[in-house]
Parts: structure tokens; C-alpha cells; sequence
């Protein structure tokens, strides 16, 4: 007979403990709802066990569902097997080891599992702790007959426990006929776990566990027509005798604290999406993964509820199965989708990629982690946040381009026709030597791709596309014989990779959020600005006008040398000339992608590629670039002269 891998026991704690660090805080919240949603449950509540408050002052949280319950021999495999518990096992399914790895770290005292099922309607009980050799493994109780000892038993029926001061038969509510009650006893008898888990890094609380669960579940399902009921019950010091006696629950501590227990309900993410919210579908890769946005518009709070129920902010979040993984609201994840600060703060964006499966191991698809705190694609490798941002910016839905616009009426920015013209004429000097790689329509062209909407050229008018969900805008193109496509092999048009003379990106002045305070100047290479020319812009330099560099400039010519010069006006020159120069050095960076640098030691050649450049106009990068600029300061007292005559403090 062969002998077949297994895990001995010495080193299962090991194991449980490590998916436990992988896993994120209120983990062990997610896997007990999926295991009671899974058992066919309508209702699903995270209480506190009232008994042992009563009677010990001890408040321990509970998870209780009317599911089908498990039969006791099921409890048992449900509770000691690892990677294991009577469900089907797959990449696309269980890893049956979710709520063990969870829960068990943290209650080493144990976890009290009580089953209820049409068959065994009495119920059946189990304790699984952490001994002494640090193993986990299921307390045992005597059982005897007529007052003789017979055996140990792991699996009994719910008892009176005056140790632990509550009946454990007495919990079951009344709305559970079958259905599984989970009781969390922390690190010792007299451990309270209705807050969650204590390490300190987690930073658990009952307002975070709501919003967890919000914002983990896009909606809850439905159940005979109606909501799986979930509730999370809070508790706090009741200081009326008559506030909202009518609907929560007093219990009186033996210390003689009167705590109501308060029911707060969960909704799921999609229930805090405004009604009012504009939408949209957009297809972003080959795969078929597609991006359901929605758009706030004011009056309308972007968020519906309070934020002791959900996140305050609109997020990015990745779909997978119904939960919510990756959810951020940075200004750098919406800004690889061209979704920019203007109206990010009222924007929604669900990505859907196809879930990875053992039934199809050739195709594409994303998976979650062991621990189901993150999500990978195929081949164990990052999320493609970078091809799907891209994807969705090419084809931006108009609606979204329309709001934008319509946010950035009035905002001072580079649209003067004679900026615009002096911009072209310093890059014209870099155009003829620095040329970028892009992909471009050729009929015999044997790369495929998807046409942008733009052309080769200098920028030029927007071209209106048609995409997913509606229209769609970008950035836009002159009037050319060449298209500028988007490789992809399931393109629809042939194309071939050519040197090209490119636009160049706007820049606006303004002042940076704290978080990017520190920095001079930023690139968004999926911002694009209408010009005044009728143009529009290859992306959009911002310059931090707050920086104290820029400050001090600014002093430094309207106080030093043109003091009796409109401020106003010497700030505007300023910021043209910098501006133009932080444009300038953002062309030059684009334009050597591709550029052949040397030889390595095996002879292969060294080449400028794409991460080099983006190397080049972070935000650091950029940033270092505008400091001690010789050649700015000469051109602005060139330019300023002609403007405001002398300088004041010429030698």
C-alpha cells in the first residue's frame, strides 16, 4: 500500500498558526458567516452570551445561525481535520482550513461548538483548546453508568457548566430549531472576546467588525425572497431607564452595570451605494474581466450610512465570488484607471475578474490565498492592476469624462493657445532626437491590438469611441493616417511597433493633499486636459504650489527683483516657466522607452523599458528634477524683463 503525505500532529499547530498571520483582522469573522451562509441559514448573528455576564461578568462572543446544523460526528471531522471538514475541497471552493486558522490562535482556551439538526434535535457539544504541548485537540468529559465510569467522550449533550457559568443547553434562541452556535473562550475562563481578537496589531472592536462585514459582502443572499438576516449585536452602559427599553436587551452585570445589548444590522457594500449613482459596465482585459462603476453626483452623499456602519470613502475593490478583496481608496489605485482627484470621491469601481478553477486549468483566472485575505492570478503572480487600469482608461466611459470636465470648469490650469505653442517649440528641439515606441495600424502589421482613439501625431481632437456600458473617451489624437492601438492578442486590428514623434501632457498648479505634500510635482499619465486650442493634452504635470520651494521662489521675484511689478502677474510667469519645464522633462523621460543603452556581460543588449521610465517621473524623480534649475531662473528674468523691465536688485 502506498504511503501517502500526511501532516503528523506536532505540526499542525504550526500550520494553523502561519495561515492565522497570513490571514487579516476579523478573518475568523468572514469564515464563521461563510460556514453558516454555506449550511443554508437565514439568519446568522453574532451575539454575546448573556449567562456568564449575568453571572460572572464575563462577555464572550457568539456565532449562531438556524443552518441544518451538524450531525456529531460531523462536529468532530468539522473541528480536528486540517485542510479538511466535509466540504468540497478546490482552488475555486474550501481549503477547509479558514475558520480553524482563524479562531483557534486566539482562543487557546477553547471554542464551544453546539449542533442542532432535525435528527438530533437535542443538540450535540464539542471543546477544542490548545493543551499543554500546544497541540489542539478536544476536551474530554467522564461519562459513567449507574455511577461507574465507562469512558471519555469528546462529543457530548449541551450541560449545565457552573464553572463557566451558563447552561450550555440554555444559549440555543428561540428562532434556532436547527442551526450551529459557536462560543469564543479567548485565552482563560473569565476572557471576554466581544470585541474580537485582542492582538494589538488588529486593532479589533465591534465598529470595525461591522464595517468589515459591510465591506467585505457585496450583498447578502437572499433566502425565500427575503435577506439573509445578519446581525451583530454591540452592547453598551444603558444611562436612561428608558432609552429604547422597548426593542434592546438589559443585561445586569453582577457588579451591578445595567449593558443593553444592542442589535446592529449588515447589509453588504452595494446597500451603501446611492440609488441616485450613475453606472456603467466597461470590459478592461482579454479575459472577460469587466469594471461596474457608479458615479455619485452631488447633492447626494457619496456613501449611504454612517461610518459606524461602513468606510466613509468610495473604494476600488476586486469581486471575487460575492466578496471583496483588495479594497483601497487611494489616489494611486483610481489613478492607474484614469479616474482623477476631481471625482474619485464619488466614485465606485467593481472589478470582476473570472475566478481560476480546477475544471479549467489551461485558462486564465484569479484565486484567493489560503488564507483568503488576498487574491492572485494564475500562476501565483500580482493581481494585473497595471493591464486592467489601462483597459478601462482606454475605453473611460463619457459619462465619467463628462463629470470630470464639468468638476475641472473654472480650475486654473495651461490653456493659454501661446503656452501651448511655446511648449511645442521646446519639445520640437527634443522630438527629432527622442522619438517613442508605440504601437500603430499597419495592414500587413502582425501584432494585434485595440484602437485607442488616438492617432500618431501631435495631440489633436478627441476622437469619440464606443465601449462596454456606454461611450467612451481618452485621450485623443490629431486628425492622422495611423492609428495608435492598445496590444492585446485578442485585438481586432493589425498594427506594428514604430518610432513616433508624441503629444505632451498639460500641468495645472495647485496645492497637494498632506499625504503628498512633501513632493514638488506629480505626473498622471491618464489625466488628460482639454486646451484652449481645441487640443488635448497627453496626461497632466500638477506642481505643488504650496511646496516652501515654490514659495520661496515665488518671494524671491516678487519681493527681490520686480517689487514694483503685479504679483499676480510675476507668480503667473513663474509657474508658466517651471511648468513648462517639468512638461519638458516628462516628454524627455517617454522618449527613451526603447532607447539601447549598452551591452551586458553576456552580450545581451540593455535597453531603457517601461519601468525605467515610470523610475523616471515618480513623483521623487520629478521632484529632484526641479531643484536648482539654473537655466529656469535665467529664463524667467529674460521673460520677466520684457514684462517688468529691470530687475530691482541688479548689480
Amino acid at each position: 500500500m502506498p504511503r501517502y503525505v500526511h501532516v503528523p500532529t506536532e505540526a499542525t499547530h504550526q500550520l494553523i498558526r502561519q495561515a492565522y498571520e497570513a490571514g487579516g483582522p476579523y478573518q475568523w469573522a468572514r469564515e464563521a458567516w461563510r460556514n453558516s451562509e454555506e449550511s443554508n441559514a437565514s439568519i446568522i448573528q453574532f451575539g454575546i452570551e448573556e449567562q456568564a455576564a449575568e453571572s460572572q461578568g464575563v462577555l464572550r462572543r457568539t456565532i449562531m445561525d438556524n443552518g441544518e446544523g451538524m450531525a456529531p460526528e460531523d462536529l468532530k471531522i468539522f473541528l480536528t481535520t486540517f485542510g479538511g471538514g466535509g466540504k468540497p475541497i478546490g482552488m475555486d471552493a474550501n481549503f477547509g482550513q479558514g475558520f480553524k486558522s482563524a479562531v483557534l490562535p486566539w482562543n487557546p482556551y477553547g471554542v464551544v461548538v453546539i449542533s442542532y439538526t432535525a435528527d438530533n434535535p437535542d443538540g450535540a457539544m464539542l471543546w477544542i483548546h490548545r493543551d499543554k504541548d500546544g497541540n489542539y485537540a478536544l476536551r474530554e468529559w467522564p461519562v459513567g453508568e449507574d455511577g461507574e465510569f465507562v469512558s471519555f467522550m469528546s462529543v457530548v449533550a449541551p450541560f449545565l457548566d457552573e464553572e463557566h457559568g451558563c447552561d450550555w443547553g440554555a444559549i440555543k434562541p428561540d428562532w434556532m430549531k436547527t442551526g450551529t452556535i459557536m462560543v469564543l473562550l479567548g485565552n482563560a475562563a473569565d476572557c471576554d472576546t466581544w470585541q474580537g481578537d485582542p492582538e494589538p496589531s488588529r486593532t479589533e472592536s465591534v465598529d470595525g467588525l461591522i464595517r468589515y462585514l459591510n465591506g467585505r459582502l457585496l450583498d447578502v443572499p437572499m433566502r425565500g425572497g427575503e435577506p439573509l438576516v445578519t446581525t451583530v449585536f454591540d452592547l453598551y452602559e444603558r444611562k436612561s431607564v428608558d432609552r429604547r427599553a422597548s426593542k434592546d436587551k438589559t443585561v445586569t452585570l453582577p457588579a451591578g452595570q445595567e449593558k443593553v445589548w444592542r442589535p446592529r444590522r449588515i447589509y453588504g457594500l452595494r446597500h451603501y451605494i446611492p440609488e441616485t449613482a450613475l453606472t456603467g459596465t466597461v470590459v478592461v482585459d482579454d479575459h472577460g474581466t469587466t469594471a461596474e462603476w457608479f458615479y455619485v453626483p452631488e447633492p447626494d452623499e457619496p456613501v449611504k450610512g454612517g461610518k459606524d456602519y461602513i468606510s466613509p470613502n468610495p473604494i476600488v475593490a476586486v469581486d471575487y465570488q460575492g466578496e471583496l478583496y483588495h479594497a483601497e481608496s487611494t489616489k494611486s489605485r483610481y489613478r492607474q484607471f484614469g479616474i482623477t482627484d476631481e471625482i474619485k470621491g464619488r466614485t465606485w469601481l467593481l472589478l470582476r475578474p473570472p475566478v481560476y478553477s480546477d475544471s479549467r486549468p489551461t485558462e486564465w483566472g484569479v484565486l484567493t490565498q489560503a488564507s483568503r485575505n488576498m487574491l492572485m492570478s494564475k500562476g501565483g503572480v500580482d493581481l494585473p492592476w497595471e493591464q486592467w487600469g489601462n483597459g478601462f482608461f482606454t475605453r473611460f466611459p463619457e459619462e465619467l469624462a463628462r463629470v470630470r470636465d464639468e468638476a475641472r470648469a473654472g480650475r486654473r490650469g495651461q490653456g493659454d493657445k501661446d503656452m501651448a505653442k511655446n511648449l511645442s517649440r521646446i519639445l520640437d528641439r527634443l522630438n527629432p532626437r527622442f522619438k517613442a515606441s508605440r504601437m500603430v495600424s499597419a495592414a500587413a502589421g502582425r501584432v494585434m491590438g485595440f484602437a485607442s482613439g488616438d492617432v500618431a501625431g501631435a495631440p489633436g481632437r478627441r476622437i469619440v469611441r464606443r465601449g462596454v456600458g456606454g461611450t467612451a473617451g481618452g485621450a485623443g489624437g490629431t486628425a492622422g493616417t495611423r492609428q495608435l492601438l492598445t496590444p492585446a492578442a485578442a485585438g481586432t486590428a493589425p498594427g506594428r511597433m514604430a518610432r513616433l514623434r508624441g503629444g505632451f501632457p498639460a500641468y495645472d498648479w495647485k496645492k497637494f493633499e498632506p499625504d503628498e505634500a512633501k513632493h514638488l510635482a506629480r505626473y498622471d499619465e491618464k489625466d488628460g486636459r482639454q486646451l484652449e486650442d481645441g487640443n488635448r493634452s497627453h496626461g497632466l504635470v500638477l506642481l505643488n504650489r504650496a511646496h516652501p520651494v515654490f514659495v520661496q521662489e515665488i518671494s524671491y521675484w516678487t519681493d527681490s527683483v520686480w517689487p514694483k511689478a503685479d504679483p499676480a502677474k510675476v507668480e503667473e510667469l513663474v509657474h508658466k516657466v517651471y511648468g513648462e519645464e517639468a512638461v519638458a522633462h516628462v516628454v524627455h523621460a517617454q522618449r527613451l522607452d526603447g532607447t539601447f543603452v549598452a551591452k551586458g556581460s553576456d552580450d545581451e543588449p540593455l535597453v531603457i523599458g517601461e519601468e525605467d521610465v515610470r523610475a523616471l517621473l515618480t513623483p521623487q524623480a520629478l521632484s529632484a528634477a526641479l531643484l536648482g534649475l539654473v537655466n529656469v531662473e535665467q529664463r524667467i528674468l529674460t521673460q520677466g524683463g520684457g514684462q517688468f523691465g529691470s530687475r530691482a536688485n541688479a548689480q
